[in-house]
This record gives C-alpha cells, sequence and structure tokens, in this order.
C-alpha cells in the first residue's frame, strides 16, 4: 500500500546533541505512533540511519490547504462558512492532542500541513508531525516552526497549546485574506486585520481571528475548546438572515457605495403592498389624492357683428 515518509536530518556534528536528538526521536515516534483518530495522519512506522531519522505515515488522497487557496483566480477569496467549519474542525483535533494522555503540542499548524481529503467527505486530516513535542508546562526546547505561524514565544523554545491556537489563528487569517503570513513581517496581523484585505469577512470571525493573534499568551483563547465554540459563534451568526432589509447608507450590500444622486435626480420611495394581503405593510400605503369636481367649461362669450368701418 501506499504511504508517505518524512525525512529528518540531524546537521549538528556534536555526538552529545545527536545522541540527544535521536533519543528525542524516538519517543516522540512512539508517542504519535499510538494516536488513534480520524483526523490525524496514522503513523505507521519509523526508523534511522546514520544522521536521518524518518517516520512513515499513511497517504493521504486530497489537497492541502495552502495549494487551495494558491489555485483561486485573482481577486476571489474562499467562502467564509467554509472556512469556518474547517476552523471548526481543527479545534476538535487540537483538543484531541492537547488532552491526550502524553499531551502533544503540534508546533507547525500551517495550510500546507492540512489536508482536504479527495472523498467528499469535506473532512481535514493534519499531517506532518515531524516537529510535534509531548508538552511539559515550562519546558523549554530549540526553536521549531515556520515563520509567520509560529508565536512569539515559541521563537525562544517555549511550546504550549495557546502557540497552536496562535498558528491556528493565523492559518485562518490566510486562508481568508490570501495574505501568506510566511512573506510578511512577524506578528504583524494586527496591521492587516482581516476585513482590511477582504470585505466579505464578518466581523464576528475577524474579533475571532484576532483575538486567537494575541502577543500575548494569555490574551488568546484557553483552549481549542474555547476557539471552537467563537468559531461556532461566528459561524452562526454568518447562517443568520440580515435583520435590517431595508438599504442602508452605512453598510452598502455589495460593499461598495452607490453613487450620489443630485437633489434634482433623487426619485420618492413607493412603498408596496406585500402580496399577502394579510399581512400589514409597514408603511400605510399613500392616500389617493383628492380633487375638486370638474366644472363645465363656459361658452364664448357673444360679441355683436362688426360694422365696416365708414370711409
Amino acid at each position: 500500500r501506499r504511504c508517505a515518509i518524512k525525512q529528518m536530518t540531524i546537521t549538528s556534528p556534536d555526538p552529545g546533541f545527536r545522541k540527544l536528538a535521536m533519543e528525542n526521536f524516538t519517543r516522540e515516534a512512539n508517542t504519535l505512533a499510538n494516536l488513534n483518530h480520524p483526523s490525524i495522519v496514522r503513523i505507521e512506522n519509523f526508523f534511522s540511519e546514520t544522521n536521518h531519522v524518518y517516520l512513515v505515515m499513511e497517504y493521504i488522497e486530497g489537497t492541502d490547504l495552502e495549494e487551495l487557496v494558491n489555485s483561486l483566480p485573482d481577486n476571489e477569496f474562499l467562502d467564509e462558512e467554509r472556512v469556518l467549519e474547517w476552523g471548526i474542525q481543527i479545534c476538535d483535533m487540537l483538543t484531541f492532542l492537547h488532552e491526550s494522555k502524553t499531551p502533544i503540542v503540534y508546533r507547525d499548524l500551517k495550510p500546507p500541513n492540512i489536508i482536504l481529503r479527495d472523498d467528499g467527505s469535506k473532512s481535514l486530516v493534519l499531517i506532518d508531525f515531524g516537529i510535534a513535542k509531548a508538552f511539559r508546562e515550562g519546558q523549554k526546547g530549540t526553536m521549531m516552526g515556520t515563520e509567520g505561524y509560529s508565536p512569539p514565544e515559541q521563537y525562544k523554545g517555549e511550546s504550549s497549546p495557546q502557540g497552536d491556537i496562535y498558528a491556528l489563528g493565523a492559518t485562518l487569517h490566510h486562508l481568508l485574506t490570501r495574505r501568506d503570513p510566511k512573506l510578511e513581517p512577524p506578528f504583524s496581523f494586527h496591521e492587516a486585520l482581516p476585513r482590511q484585505l477582504n470585505p466579505y469577512v464578518s466581523e464576528v470571525t475577524e474579533k475571532a481571528i484576532m483575538k486567537s493573534l494575541s502577543y500575548e499568551r494569555k490574551d488568546r483563547y484557553a483552549s481549542a475548546g474555547e476557539m471552537k465554540a467563537a468559531l461556532i459563534e461566528a459561524l452562526d451568526a454568518k447562517k443568520q438572515p440580515p435583520k435590517d432589509t431595508q438599504p442602508s447608507t452605512s453598510q452598502a450590500t455589495n460593499y461598495s457605495a452607490p453613487p450620489t444622486q443630485s437633489a434634482d435626480t433623487q426619485q420618492q420611495t413607493t412603498y408596496l403592498p406585500p402580496n399577502d394581503p394579510t399581512q400589514q405593510p409597514p408603511y400605510p400605503p399613500p392616500q389617493p389624492m383628492q380633487y375638486p369636481p370638474q366644472q363645465p367649461m363656459p361658452y364664448p362669450p357673444q360679441y355683436p357683428p362688426q360694422q365696416p368701418m365708414p370711409y
């Protein structure tokens, strides 16, 4: 059967470091091999050879989310509801990892590490566990991750579940705005809010994403479950029909203001009664204008016949 093999190279010439790296890899690979979740890639085997270590994983038929967003035509965006549903799925994956018997921090969450299955199920799979690590509160290590998606504390070698929450916020920001954080200055999300880059993003969704991208760990969601609740709230709000169906000058329906009419060309709005005769219209229908009865026109006045002028 088909499988995917992840190769990692230990480049340090220090024998002590190489030995420690191999021990850490073996311990981590054993932990990952015991995971059993339909949305997390299955580890089939692992082994090492000289300065290389290998993870053998199941092969997933599908498209990664980075490839998906890059395939969009210019000036088009992924549907917000679709992205929110993906975010909810990813929160479930992170909850499973963070609350496992041996809690695991993924540390490299980003669109290319998330695959959308090709079987029509709309389900995601988290792949590439090459740098996931067993989590101990306050534990430090070397900086591992991807610039732009990794939180500030991860640059200091600190890992926690809130770091994965930050990376999820960066991932959702990328999917909705098409702004790749790898190509931008680190931690600059607050200078490029989702609604500034994609006018179709709702305010509730933007708020949820930006909370997860807080610079300070304590200001983010306390858990993946808490972030999931915020994304569900945003999805429910997105699915609700708008309460005000009348045109608004403060929020244009098509995200562009209509041309301003002059006083001479403005038209008066006419409110039509509803199709259902039992339903009262929102405004009383206009009353017919009253005119006085029309009077008959008088006949032309009679004048005496004109006499010829004397010469």
